[in-house]
């Protein structure tokens, strides 16, 4: 004898797995590749820095660096990479142009300390077939003696 209501748990047993089936399947493609975390790591960074005319830091680390053309043509790049704090400013002093100093963007965690991070921006006077036009930096502190440098360039 089948009581009326009893596929109603099961009916829902099923939902629940389907939607955890589906989350679990676009949760990757959510994620923001410029986070935290960072980019995905799907292009050489090498490549990527040249790409962007900058020259990579020579004792950099924990590189990760992706590239995307667009239908357009145009193609982006953005990394992550970690450095010794102290070989910043030579690093940023090889660049065939001085960056500008820019006010870094986006929502900052409470007691964020503006002094504490630098952003940056340059873009290229002479264009150069096959390189990016500019690019922007965001060179964050971290605890010790090393500093997380993000970038992308388009």
């Amino acid at each position: 004898m089948v009581t009326r209501g009893a596929s109603k748990p099961v009916l829902g047993v099923v939902v629940a797995l389907a939607v955890a089936v589906g989350a679990a399947a676009l949760w990757p493609a959510a994620e923001d590749p410029g986070g935290t975390d960072g980019p995905r790591g799907t292009a050489d960074c090498a490549e990527v820095l040249a790409f962007a005319r900058m020259a990579p830091p020579a004792l950099s680390r924990d590189g990760r660096c992706d590239r995307t053309a667009a239908a357009d043509g145009r193609t982006s790049v953005l990394g992550t990479f970690r450095m010794e704090h102290v070989d910043v400013e030579a690093w940023v002093a090889s660049f065939p142009k001085a960056p500008e100093q820019v006010a870094c963007p986006g929502p900052h965690p409470q007691n964020y300390d503006p002094e504490s991070e630098g952003c940056f921006a340059l873009t290229h006077d002479v264009p150069q077939p096959g390189r990016a036009a500019g690019l922007r930096l965001r060179i964050t502190p971290e605890v010790g003696t090393t500093v997380k440098v993000r970038f992308d360039a388009s």
